[in-house]
């Protein structure tokens, strides 16, 4: 049985993490509920896989989550703890324990969110996005299934944005092949998709994805064959809300028509104004 395979329920990692339960696995990392020994608080503790240490890429790609997620302290955004390798050097990170749902797991029960619910998860993801991007980082992977809600003492979840495997500084080297995409085909920005040089306006094109998906019950653009979908993305205008349901408010369409725009140039500059003007149109909501 490889390494891979072995429990590691009962292990203490780094002499501080015991591994309680496994919480899922992934190409390149387990993740595991542990017990820090210091605090007597459970977290999250992401290990990269043994099979994976060796590839230099998704080593790169660990070490780089690390340090992105190192920078970032907001309450939109789940929080790195602690850093470190196993004995069979293996990088870790122990990170925030979110006990709630994903994203996607409530839409996949509910299929449309009501809509000043909807806002709500929208506002509190570009808040956290803020906070991302004044830290000179770019998520590139904000789906819903990366976006999770936490209960709390207000009317609604807090919502947190979570896997930052995808994410990197503006500016900085690639590590990813010439001619690939990183991330969801369904919430990738046009300019990603052309090759060109990307900035935070990308990541707000997602979010308009996901606003438009946790409203109508559908993403904007759906399609069987990938090359369609990379289509309509570049070449496409995406549908009415209004036309989903015309009890929407105008002032919410043209918060997702411009979140949608084809040319980054024509979207909000920065997730605090998509916020700004997000909040506005939600006043129109019952």
């Amino acid at each position: 049985m490889s390494d891979d395979r072995v429990s590691r329920v009962g292990q203490v990692i780094g002499d501080r993490f015991r591994i309680d339960a496994a919480i899922g696995r992934g190409a390149m990392a387990e993740v595991y509920q542990a017990l820090d020994l210091e605090t007597q608080a459970f977290v999250a503790l992401k290990i990269l896989r043994h099979t994976a240490v060796e590839d230099s890429v998704s080593l790169a790609r660990f070490a780089r989550e690390a340090e992105v997620q190192g920078k970032l302290r907001h309450r939109n955004v789940a929080a790195l703890l602690a850093t470190g390798v196993t004995e069979k050097h293996e990088p870790y990170l122990a990170l925030e324990l979110l006990r709630g749902k994903s994203l996607r797991s409530v839409l996949k029960a509910e299929g449309r969110i009501p809509a000043r619910r909807a806002a709500s998860y929208a506002f509190q993801a570009l808040q956290g996005l803020a906070a991302v991007h004044a830290a000179g980082v770019l998520h590139r992977d904000l789906k819903p299934a990366n976006i999770m809600l936490e209960p709390s003492a207000g009317p609604v979840d807090r919502v947190v944005l979570i896997d930052f495997g995808f994410a990197t500084f503006e500016g900085s080297a690639k590590l990813t092949l010439q001619g690939t995409v990183v991330g969801s085909l369904t919430y990738i920005a046009p300019e990603r998709l052309r090759g060109e040089p990307t900035d935070q306006r990308a990541d707000l094109y997602a979010i308009g994805v996901i606003l438009f998906e946790l409203l109508a019950g559908r993403p904007p653009f759906t399609a069987a064959d990938d090359f369609d979908l990379i289509e309509q993305h570049l070449d496409v205008a995406p549908p009415s809300l209004h036309a989903v349901d015309p009890a929407m408010p105008a002032a919410l369409d043209d918060v997702l028509a411009r979140a949608l725009e084809k040319a980054p140039a024509e979207r909000f500059t920065d997730a605090l104004e998509m916020a700004a003007a997000l909040e506005v149109a939600a006043q129109a909501l019952r």
